[in-house]
């Protein structure tokens, strides 16, 4: 057995052992992003594309749906919150991976989310992990509905109204500092909780036949708007082309999936690839060939392999955009990513700990995680695409597809 399956097989057998005994968080029970549904998205690939005798997934997301109890709570944020499970089984459904109708399940519960997100909206949380934005993610999927053709195009006026029109184009200062003294409203570069996330949704709404001409203007004068705050740097330069705050603070930026470079990059290429327009997605290209050279951890200021701030993560990015152009380059970094994030992983010796051990922040330190968007499953689900010809849809949850 090679070194990945030997490491895939790990964190398969520490994902089952996991779900099987609920070992974990209460509070992360309809968690997507940190909870068993994104365990359950890395075996249902796991099982599919490295080891089609393994056979835990479909007993495990049964014994999780019966425990399951979506009409209970109000958060129905994409990360922790109830969209997240729907858009597993509405993913699973679409991709052929279980038998499922899952727009019959799911009547009620779109409904409940319209509502939960109007009250996301009023208090303009556009953000992708957390507020609108993720809910209108999964909303997406329903579109064949009136009604939420109606809401999709709601949120298309909101983000509109919430916007502002500068001289260098249209700002969307949708991350909330709220640890500041004084908090406001800043521009974010970013997937997990900025305007990135929001262009590449706004493009998704467009593909639907929704509010086109105001979609077109908003991903048309926010894209110039970002443009206009490229940094100047040099060729060689090791700082980011892009800031990942605007709040005056830093205007260098990490390589990762949740701020950055390769935030703008995806959102470049995804909104000219949607919008017809070749000088966006030659941006998108540009910024992935200049970061291509920051290779090293420290260049890339990150410290882990975790899908979210770590090589694993940087990976996928470059694995995403080789299957886009087919450009050599965007394969090799992709390889050199994955390489670096796998001879990263490291399980713990001791019983009772499950996933791969990654930086959990100043509180926890170095600890061992095995969720999908600061663990073990996330790293597995990066490792599994960079194994295959052809691109895997897992990413979709990541906005890279």
């Amino acid at each position: 057995m090679s070194t990945i399956n030997s490491q895939l097989q790990h964190i398969y057998q520490d994902a089952v052992q996991t779900l099987q005994e609920g070992k974990f968080r209460e509070e992360y029970f309809s968690s997507l992003f940190k909870g068993p549904w994104g365990a359950l998205l890395f075996l249902f690939y796991y099982e599919q594309y490295v080891d089609t005798e393994a056979d835990n997934a479909t007993a495990l997301l049964e014994k999780i749906y019966g425990d399951y109890a979506p009409e209970e709570g109000t958060n129905f944020s994409f990360c922790n919150g109830h969209t997240g499970p729907f858009w597993l089984l509405d993913h699973l459904s679409r991709h052929d991976f279980i038998d499922m109708d899952v727009h019959a399940l799911a009547e009620d519960f779109v409904t409940a989310a319209m509502v939960q997100n109007n009250y996301q909206i009023h208090f303009n949380n556009f953000d992708y992990l957390h507020g609108s934005a993720g809910i209108v993610h999964f909303l997406l999927g329903f579109a064949h509905r009136q009604d939420v053709r109606n809401h999709l195009e709601e949120f298309v006026t909101a983000v509109n109204k919430f916007s502002e029109t500068t001289d260098l184009g249209r700002s969307l200062p949708f991350f909330y500092t709220h640890d500041e003294e004084n908090p406001v409203y800043v521009n974010s570069f970013s997937l997990a909780h900025g305007s990135c996330a929001v262009l590449i949704i706004l493009s998704k709404i467009y593909q639907l036949g929704i509010a086109q001409d105001a979609c077109r203007t908003l991903i048309n004068e926010s894209l110039e708007f970002m443009i206009a705050h490229r940094n100047k740097v040099e060729v060689d330069s090791m700082h980011a082309l892009y800031p990942a705050i605007m709040d005056g603070k830093t205007y260098n930026s990490r390589l990762a999936w949740c701020y950055g470079d390769l935030n703008v990059a995806i959102a470049m290429w995804y909104c000219g690839k949607t919008l017809g327009e070749q000088r966006w997605m030659d941006e998108g290209v540009d910024i992935m060939r200049y970061n291509s050279h920051r290779k090293t951890n420290l260049q890339a200021g990150i410290v882990d392999n975790c899908l979210c701030h770590g090589s694993a993560g940087i990976a996928a990015f470059y694995l995403r955009f080789w299957h886009e152009t087919k450009e050599q380059l965007f394969y090799d970094c992709a390889m050199h990513w994955n390489s670096q994030a796998v001879a990263d992983i490291s399980f713990s010796e001791e019983g009772g700990k499950a996933g791969i051990k990654v930086w959990q922040g100043k509180e926890r330190d170095w600890d061992y995680a095995w969720d999908l968007l600061d663990g073990a499953v996330g790293v597995g689900l990066s490792m599994i695409s960079h194994e295959q010809q052809k691109p895997l849809a897992w990413d979709e949850c990541f906005l890279l597809s």
